[in-house]
This record gives C-alpha cells, structure tokens and sequence, in this order.
C-alpha cells in the first residue's frame, strides 16, 4: 500500500489480511470436502539455507518478538522492532547491525522512514525521531501520555506530518470503552498540529483514514485534521474497514464483517459509493490490476461461500469459482497476481488437519491446479519471480505459481500469525521471534 520515499515500503493493509486470516482458523465442512474430492498428497519440499540470518534471541534461548509488526525496508536498510530490545537497523545486503535504539515500552508499532529520520511510538504515548544514520534521537514527544496505559499503533508519514494513533487500555466488561486518540505532529520539530478520537488506518495522498469510534470511516486533510469526507456505519455495532485501493477506488467493507457485510467501492477523495456487493465474514478482499476478489455468499443462506472476482471500475461481476463451505463463520486465505487469483483454506480436526490450495485463471475463473498439505495453513501472499507463498504452521511453503508445487520451505517460527515476507532489492525477509532471515528471490 505504501511507496517508496516519504512513505513505507510495506503495505499495512496487507498485514490486516494475513493477521485476519491467522484469527479466522479458516475450516471446511464434510459436504465442502465432497465436492472438493480427494487431492493429492505433497512431501514437505526441502528447507532452503538463508543469505544471512539476524539472530534476535534471550539468553535462554527464546525469541524477543518480531512477530506482528512488518520489517520495514529503505534504502538498504531494515528496520526491526522487538518486543525486548527496542528498535534496529539492519544492512539488509549483509544481516550486520547498524545501530539499536533501545526504546520503552513492551510494544510499539511500525516505524515510518523517510530519507533522514525513522519515527515510532512506543507504549506510554510517545513518538520518537531518530536518525537513520546512527539512530540518535531527533525529537521526543508524548502526545498520549495523558491517556489510561496507551499503547501504539503504527506510525505513518506524509510530507512534513506524522501521524500515530495510541489506544487507551480498557477492560473487556467496560461498557463505555475510552476511544483511541490520532495525534499529527510536524516530523521536523514534533511540534504539536491537531488530535481526533479515531484509529488511523491509512495515509494516502494528502488524506488520512480512520475508523471514528461510532465505527464510520472518515477521510481527515492530514494537515488540518478537517473532515473531508465521512461514510456512516450501516448496521448499529459493526465498522467500516478500508481494506485495499486498486483502480483509483477505496475498498472496504461496511456492517458487521463478523457476521456480514456489503463491499463497498468508493471515491478516495470524495467519499462517493461507486458499486456495493454481498461480503461474507471476514472475507477481506484482495486486488490486483482491474479486478478485485472476495469470498460472496450463494443465492441463499444455505448455499455455500464462493470466491468472486469483480471488475474494480465497474463491479461487474466476471466470474465465480466453485464453492468452499457452507459454514457461516468461515472464509479463505486469497492471494492474487496478474495471472491468477488463490484461494487457501485449512480444515482443523480430531483425525487429521489439511489445507487445499487452488489456482484460478484470472481471466476467466477456470481453476488451473489444485494441492493439498497435511497440516493447517494461515497466510497466503505472492511475490515477484511466480512464487506463491504460504505459512503452514512453523514453515513459509513457496510454490510455484504455474504449477502449485510447494519448491522450499523457510522457518515461520514458534508463532504463525507474524509478518509477511518482504521482498525488496531482489531479496526476500522472513521475520518470526527468532529473528530475520534473507533469501535471493
């Protein structure tokens, strides 16, 4: 979602995706399986050696927690944060350790990195300036220090602003829930600009998204914090999401997506409905070119979920796959390219747990090929080069995309539910709570 320069490498919305995905613990009913029929069984390809590895481990052994937070990438740099240690910089070309700022706070969110400066909030309701050179503070501000145990979001930047939502900590029983506070500040001097109730979700070209706390998402001047553009929520207790941008239109759901929901295209800077279509769950959907992807519903509650494929501009629908499932609450890992959109989904039972993986034709919705691995699956993503990759259990599976062949394997680490592979510069990122590990593309 981000661009290289003022903004991040790493698309933040594509983290929700696979963070979703990981929560859902996609499954599949005996009648999917029958219409599916039996799929071949695959041998676990073999474990490929990285470049370099950049060890991140206690004294027992154990992992600091990378997991949840992308690795960032800028000229040449990655940027790790951990639960433990902080913030480091990382050459990305040889795995060596630039510098570390050993920032407070159990937790923070994704740094921002523009040409100068890498900025992140930290637990405690502070933002921090550092140099990229050497990681030496810049500035320091705490616009949420005032709030009840804040913790941070991610950090986004655009020209001269830097924007961070903190969220106040709250009890599960809590009936009036303090509400999350955006706070802009000057990324020159920190200086203080403006501050809403809202979660900041995405910038993007002169405009910040967030979700206010009545669940509306809203488009805010990142300069001013003045209102552009709201879209109220339809269902009392659901939100609006912003999911994805492709065509020139906003993408999001609107309802309750734990239960359903409309896709909703939208103006990005007006806030105009362009077309709406039927979602299921927490299907989020996918977009690559023209053409956007989502898990619908059948014609009637008792038929079973589809993958479909939309024309961005349009909304017109061009094809449907066969179905999936049945059961309410569940929906697909989908991943897509200009050559096929995929569909990834796990069964989790007593006797024995699988994932089929099946590639459709983007043109024309005809599936090409199909796998299945015996064992559960949770992220799905593509990557230059016809890799297809997706995280089984303690394994990133690549496939290759023509076939559905599963070629390597790379650790995942304790956890499954942390950051996408990053590719950049011709490399590919893995980052678990072990540390980060680079691999030629």
């Amino acid at each position: 979602m981000r661009t290289p320069g003022e903004q991040q490498d790493v698309g933040r919305r594509q983290v929700v995706k696979w963070v979703a995905g990981a929560g859902i613990g996609i499954g599949l009913t005996n009648a999917a399986c029958d219409v599916l029929g039996g799929a071949p069984k695959e041998a676990k390809p073999p474990a490929r050696k990285p470049l370099w590895t950049f060890a991140l481990l206690d004294e027992d052994g154990g992992g600091k927690g990378v997991k949840h937070v992308p690795v960032v990438h800028q000229d040449g740099v990655l940027y790790v944060r951990t639960k433990k240690d902080g913030l480091y910089a990382v050459d990305a070309a040889t795995g060596r350790e630039r510098w570390r700022a050993p920032l407070g706070g159990a937790r923070f969110g994704a740094p921002a990195v523009t040409s100068g400066a890498v900025f992140v909030a930290t637990d405690g309701g502070a933002v921090h300036a550092l140099r990229t050179a050497d990681g030496e503070p810049v500035w320091r501000q705490a616009p949420g220090s005032r709030l009840r145990t804040p913790s941070a979001g991610d950090v986004w930047t655009s020209g001269s602003v830097a924007l961070v939502s903190f969220h106040p900590f709250t009890y599960d029983e809590d009936p009036h829930p303090p509400p999350s506070v955006l706070y802009a500040l000057d990324t020159r001097k920190g200086d203080f600009l403006w501050q809403t109730e809202a979660s900041l979700l995405e910038v993007r070209d002169g405009l910040a998204y967030v979700n206010r706390p009545d669940g509306s998402l809203t488009a805010l001047d990142q300069r001013t914090g003045v209102v552009r553009w709201s879209a109220p929520l339809e269902k009392s207790g659901g939100r609006c999401t912003l999911d994805v941008f492709a065509a020139g239109l906003l993408f999001g759901r609107n309802g309750n997506v734990g239960i359903g929901s409309r896709l909703v295209a939208y103006d990005p800077r007006t806030g105009v409905v362009r077309w709406t279509a039927p979602a299921v769950h927490t299907s989020v959907p996918v977009a690559h070119g023209d053409a956007v992807y989502i898990s619908g519903p059948g014609p009637s509650k008792r038929d079973q979920q589809r993958l479909q494929a939309f024309d961005a501009v349009s909304g017109k629908l061009r094809w449907t796959a066969p179905a999936f499932s049945t059961r309410l609450y569940e929906s697909p890992v989908i991943a897509a390219d200009g050559d096929c959109a995929y569909l990834c989904w796990s069964v989790d039972s007593h006797e024995e747990d699988h994932t089929t993986l099946r590639a459709h034709d983007a043109a024309t919705g005809r599936e090409r090929w199909r796998s299945t691995h015996h064992v559960s699956s949770y992220a799905a993503d593509t990557a230059p080069g016809n890799h297809l990759f997706i995280c089984y259990l303690s394994d990133w599976y690549c496939h290759d995309i023509r076939t559905g062949k599963a070629l390597w394997r790379v650790s995942a680490g304790e956890t499954t539910s942390g950051p996408p592979p990053l590719a950049a510069d011709g490399m590919l990122y893995f980052a678990n709570d072990e540390g980060v590990r680079a691999l030629h593309l």
